[in-house]
Order: C-alpha cells, then structure tokens, then sequence
C-alpha cells in the first residue's frame, strides 16, 4: 500500500513522494497510468480487485506512469464527474466478484495543482477470500510481479486458510480471556465481573511483523480515553505486550481496567462492573449502562482513532466478553416499564462471549457496532437486544 499517509490523507505531496523516492510496485501496490472505464477496462480492475481481496489487499493507483515496476512520472486522470464516476465504479466492481466485496472497498480522488486527479482505490483484505470474477469464474491472486490465475491446488488451499482465518480470530479472543480469567496479565486487575472488549484486525492475523513502537505509543494516546466500564485510564506506557494505558489508581493495589495496545494492531479493554444497589428493598445488580454507555460514547470511538492513527485496514473482528458473571442478578427498566427488571444470569454460564462481529468498515456508526455486539449477552437472560436507554446517541 502507499507508505506516507493514511488514504483519507493522501494528497499530491504524498502522490509526488512516491516519484521522488521511487516506490516500487509490490504485492499491496500497484499503478495504473489510465483509468479505464471501459468494458474490457472494468474486467481487467475486477480481477486486479479480486487478486488483491484474495491476498492481503493492497492499493490501485491510477494516474502514475511507471517504468520497470518504478514510480516515474504523474499522469493526471481527467474526468467529468469524477466522484460519481468512481462511485459507480465501486459498486460495479463489488458486484463483479463473487462472493461480494462489500466494505473493504475505498477510494480517494487527489487532486492536482495542475489540474486533474490520481485516484487510489483500496482494497482490504477479505475474510470471504477466495474470490472469484464472475465474467470468467477465474480466480486470482497477486505476487510482487502482478496478478495471477489461481490454479486447483492455490484455490484448495485459499479455501482452507480461509476456514482458518475465523477459527484463529476465535483461538486468540479465547487465549486473551484466559489470561484475563486468572488475572495474570497484562496488570493486576480486581476480582470479580469483568466487561472486555478486544478488536482483533485482520491484517493482524496475516503480517508477521510487528508495529514501530513509536507508532503505537501515538496510537494509543486515543486509547487513554476508552474509559472502560467508565473507569479513566493514565497516559499510555510500554510494556511487554505493547503499549498499555492504566487504571487512574494510586499505589500497587489491583486495578479497576485497562487498555492495551498489541504489537500487531490488536486491542484489549478490561473494565471492573462494580454491583449496585436497586429497588426497594434494595437488591445487588449488575447494571448494563455501566458499561454499554461507555462502549458507545467511549471504547468504540477510541478504537477506531487509534486504529487510524496506526493506518490499519478494515476488516476487523470485534468481540465482548462478560466474565465471572454465574448466578448475577442483572438490573434494567425497559424504556417502556414501570418496575425495573432483575433477572438472574444462568449459573451455568460462568461467562458471556458473544459472536464476533466482522467490522467492514471503521466509520460505521459505534452504536450499530454495539447494539450488535452485546445483544448476545442480553440473550442470556431472555432479551432479544439491549434494554439501555442511548438518549443521544440512539440515533
């Protein structure tokens, strides 16, 4: 992908650095002198699309000449209406692939001082992988060289890394919970019910290398303001997994939550759910708002800050967990409701861990992200979605 900037950032500075420091075309990065809209031109970007859905994403420059796989030369695209244009090019594109590439679709029109545009489309890496072109059923993929057709054995074999992409997002959400159920990392944390969230990136399962931890201190600077659960969080500092913001609390005693920033992009929030007093005569609950309020207002807008102070991609898994909550007793008034409600966790069910939500796209609204979220965790006492009153954010 373009190095410099993030996408939404990308501006003829950036475009001419690619020249003046000879970028070179690679697996994730590849230029175009010409937008071509035409038929055969639009086929040709559908399979350039699914090579790189199919791979590890990448970007698409149109409007750079190159010369031996080199950034040589700008060649301003001209069209009328190009933002329309491009919109209808997008749509046409994910419909050209099967299965549909939905979200991890973006584009981003420069404009030149000299009139004209270079136009970037991005394509993220798809967990729906391996695509196919639907006017030729082929399959591609793409190397440093360019594209490929997939032959029988690379189709086999993207099918199951595919099935496997879902079950190590799974395996790793379920290795962090239980260091969080034995509280041995990455700080001392209090006993007692837990609320986590972790964001896990895709591109996080599938890189090697780890993040500049220059970046990630930037990067987790959003992160001290997650308030999980509601507590407030210190500035962030280093520590083995990454970078970690913790619990505003003096001395060495266990802290109410925390926010960590891994080396590979992913993050975990633990926040304490503290019991609290409801009704008459009063009964210990635990209340949802506690935490649903500050994952909307809070959590979720922080994550998708640092994330694009860290420029990584869509997609993502997002998943919440409420842990060592067997037998409690959970309290909330239905907007509609006289009385408030108090029904009683399962005891079977020592803890709640939704399904993953697959996030597509980072501006998507952090309500809709929650209520999807946690509505497993109301389904086990009975609720088909949350019962917490957003006020203005309900929007």
């Amino acid at each position: 992908m373009i190095p410099f900037a993030r996408l939404e950032e990308t501006d003829e500075t950036v475009v001419r650095q690619l020249i003046d420091d000879e970028i070179r075309e690679s697996r994730t990065l590849d230029y175009k002198v010409q937008l071509d809209l035409s038929k055969d031109g639009r086929q040709a970007l559908a399979e350039d699309v699914c090579a790189f859905a199919n791979t590890v994403g990448g970007d698409l420059v149109f409007g750079i000449r190159e010369a031996d796989g080199v950034a040589d030369e700008v060649v301003p695209v001209i069209l009328p209406n190009l933002d329309d244009e491009l919109l209808k090019l997008t749509n046409s594109l994910r419909d050209a692939i099967e299965p549909r590439v939905s979200g991890g679709l973006l584009h981003q029109a420069v404009p030149l001082a000299a009139g004209g545009h270079v136009v970037v489309l991005r394509v993220a890496m798809s967990p729906n992988a391996p695509h196919r072109v639907r006017r030729n059923n082929h399959f591609y993929l793409r190397h440093s060289g360019g594209k490929e057709t997939m032959d029988i054995h690379a189709i086999r074999t993207a099918f199951a890394f595919a099935g496997s992409l879902a079950d190590r997002a799974l395996a790793w959400r379920d290795q962090r919970l239980a260091v969080l159920r034995e509280r041995i990392a990455p700080l001392l944390l209090e006993r007692g019910p837990l609320f986590v969230v972790h964001l896990l990136p895709l591109a996080a399962l599938t890189r090697r290398e780890s993040i500049a931890l220059d970046s990630l201190k930037a990067a987790a600077n959003e992160l001290q303001w997650a308030k999980p659960a509601g507590h407030p969080l210190r500035p962030p500092v280093v520590n083995y997994e990454g970078v970690i913001c913790p619990p505003r609390i003096d001395g060495a005693a266990p802290g109410p939550g925390f926010a960590q920033l891994f080396h590979d992009g992913s993050i975990e929030l633990a926040g304490a759910v503290t019991a609290r007093q409801l009704g008459k005569p009063a009964i210990s609950v635990l209340a949802p708002a506690q935490y649903e309020l500050p994952l909307v207002e809070h959590s979720l807008p922080a994550i998708v800050r640092a994330i694009a102070a860290l420029d990584v991609p869509p997609p993502a898994y997002l998943f919440v967990t409420l842990l060592e909550v067997a037998g409690q007793r959970v309290g909330f008034q239905r907007p509609d409701g006289q009385w408030p409600e108090t029904p009683v966790i399962p005891g079977h069910l020592r803890e709640l861990r939704a399904a993953p939500v697959y996030i597509e796209d980072f501006r998507t609204p952090p309500l809709e992200l929650a209520r999807a979220a946690v509505a497993p965790l109301w389904h086990a006492i009975g609720e088909e979605q949350t019962q917490t009153n957003f006020g203005g954010n309900a929007a």
